[in-house]
């Protein structure tokens, strides 16, 4: 009988702490703020960091809910912070500048890539700068990076963007890559994490604006100023997570080329591999949105838009939440662990 007795208090006891432990954890998720997050590239490389953020549970520990959301476009990630579709998203410079430029409530918070990442590829027959001539381009669309880079790429050519070639608004890489198989087009710009691809079907590389160490905000993170005053806590847990995310990103390896292969769908080990590395490497631990690179942006905006001559590049960029997480030793703490 006194066995019994034990037994249904423990029962009881086990019973309890589980229901505890329940009540809490959904607590928890009830807590958990949820916001979308557009990111703006299919492909294995920097958009990986939301990506992580997310598989990593990073989001989660920091109490947001986040559900990202692919928008294949710098342009319209930033339509999609304007129209409160995302509460934060990525983009990169040239948009946030025209968007600034019209009018639009965006701010850069986080840089995760500040260089012009790009290569200048071509049809195997063509070998100087010259054979361009009279050419077609494959480009994005307009205000996208991949304009921006093709534009400055034909400058550092010698070659007007406007009257040497003709320039064609086709899309994303896969369809630009497409189009040149088909000749429909002789040249294009592709990432560093999309080189692998065109390296394996002949292309031949004019001009490697890597090596030009150009100051550029290629990718970031972007809300507006409404975000920023009305719920500043979201905005610095979702920087918490995503500064933590970079630093999973460079130590876990393994993780981090699943995530990968999940989100991008490339299945080839050598280009995750390549795409791991590259970026381990040259995404910065404090991941400051670079001034010099929206600097930048608008000089070459100047052409198309005079405005852009009076746009300081500080408006576009609030750095407060990158610089608490180095000021309070969170981002040195992760290099500890």
């Amino acid at each position: 009988m006194e066995k019994d007795q034990t037994r249904r208090k423990k029962c009881f006891r086990l019973i309890f702490v589980c229901g505890f432990v329940l009540i809490a954890h959904a607590t928890q998720l009830s807590a958990a703020e949820r916001i979308y997050t557009a990111y703006f590239s299919p492909a294995p490389g920097a958009s990986a960091v939301i990506w992580v953020a997310k598989e990593a549970r990073l989001f989660e520990k920091h109490g947001l809910d986040v559900a990202p959301v692919l928008i294949p476009s710098s342009v319209r990630t930033l339509q999609a912070i304007l129209a409160g579709e995302s509460a934060i998203a990525e983009s990169a410079g040239p948009a946030a500048a025209s968007a600034r430029l019209a009018g639009g409530d965006v701010v850069a918070l986080a840089g995760s890539v500040n260089i012009l990442t790009y290569y200048f590829v071509t049809l195997p027959g063509i070998k100087r700068a010259e054979d361009l001539k009279g050419k077609i381009g494959a480009n994005q669309s307009p205000g996208t990076i991949a304009d921006f880079a093709l534009r400055v790429s034909l400058r550092k050519l010698g070659l007007d963007p406007m009257k040497d070639v003709s320039l064609r608004s086709i899309g994303v890489l896969y369809d630009r890559i497409a189009a040149m198989q088909k000749g429909i087009v002789q040249f294009t710009v592709v990432t560093e994490a999309e080189k692998p691809i065109v390296d394996k079907l002949g292309y031949s590389v004019l001009l490697d604006l890597i090596s030009l160490k150009i100051p550029f905000p290629q990718r970031g993170i972007y809300t507006s100023g409404k975000l920023i005053k009305e719920q500043p806590d979201t905005v610095r847990r979702y920087i918490r997570a995503y500064v933590e995310a970079i630093h999973y990103f460079k130590t876990r390896k393994e993780e981090t080329m699943q995530i990968l292969r999940k989100y991008s769908r490339v299945e080839d080990r050598g280009v995750l591999e390549h795409t791991q590395s590259w970026f381990s490497q040259n995404m910065p631990e404090y991941p400051y949105p670079p001034l010099d690179g929206y600097q930048v942006v608008l000089q070459e905006m100047v052409s198309g838009n005079p405005k852009a001559a009076a746009l300081n590049p500080k408006e576009l960029v609030d750095a407060r939440f990158v610089k608490e997480l180095e000021d309070g030793g969170f981002i040195a703490a992760l290099g500890k662990k």
